[in-house]
């Protein structure tokens, strides 16, 4: 398979030379990394390395100063690509969930469907729906976030980001915010959305996650991709010092 092909047909999201600084501190310092359609990717490693900025260069809320990231064939950093297309396609899941409190679950659901996706609202209502449906809480659209467990905010962010039917999803550390006893939930329906074969990006700190889903564990420190693999690799029998510490640490 050439490269073209291999970008049109099977690369989902390819990154080439990633660089992104804020004032004197160079946060990502040339990032190349492939996702292929349907792959699980993991991406661990110590705060400040760089992951979240990565993620949020990928669906550009963020402005690498150079490198490229091409998303189902589309350039990310070219200026005349439309951002909303392009999010609309690649969803994101926050860490703090980022739910308008003044509206219902519902309609926190409904807003990226109408303003972006331009469906009428019976159509993004009933999306919101279905989607709240495989997240478990479709008897919870007519409430407010604050009534909300974490776990529960965290589902309907995972819900939000399914309701614009997109190619991948990107997850930034969706469970750091939570106490453990909601953590599970919120895996739960991730594990699941991985059995359904979604293209998933996920920054996060569980370990026995990155085990049983990833196809490929990815370790940053530095602004560099340290080391990456098969989980049973990079976990289990990882090569570089940095990744053996940063797991010690973790495990």
């Amino acid at each position: 398979m050439t490269e073209q092909n291999a970008t049109a047909s099977d690369v989902m999201i390819r990154v080439r030379g990633l660089k992104k600084s804020f004032g004197r501190l160079e946060v990502l310092k040339g990032i190349d990394l492939d996702v292929h359609r349907g792959e699980k990717v993991v991406i661990l490693g110590p705060s400040g390395s760089g992951k979240s900025t990565f993620l949020r260069c990928l669906n550009a809320l963020e402005d690498p100063d150079s490198g490229s990231i091409l998303v189902d064939g589309v350039e990310v950093t070219d200026r005349h690509t439309n951002i909303n297309e392009l999010r609309e396609h690649l969803g994101m899941v926050f860490q703090r969930f980022n739910l308008w409190p003044h509206m219902t679950v519902a309609e926190n659901i409904m807003l990226g469907q109408t303003v972006v996706a331009h469906r009428s609202k019976a159509e993004a209502r009933k999306k919101a729906l279905e989607v709240l449906e495989r997240v478990g809480l479709k008897n919870r659209a007519d409430e407010y976030p604050a009534r909300l467990s974490g776990g529960q905010q965290q589902r309907v962010g995972i819900a939000r980001a399914l309701a614009m039917d997109p190619k991948a999803i990107l997850f930034d550390e969706p469970t750091s915010a939570l106490d453990p006893e909601l953590v599970g939930e919120v895996l739960s329906v991730m594990k699941k959305l991985a059995e359904e074969g979604m293209t998933m990006v996920v920054v996060t700190h569980e370990i026995g996650f990155a085990r049983e889903v990833a196809d490929h564990v990815v370790f940053m420190d530095g602004g560099v991709i340290v080391e990456q693999g098969a989980p049973e690799d990079v976990i289990a029998n990882p090569k570089e010092e940095r990744t053996r510490t940063f797991l010690k640490r973790v495990l």
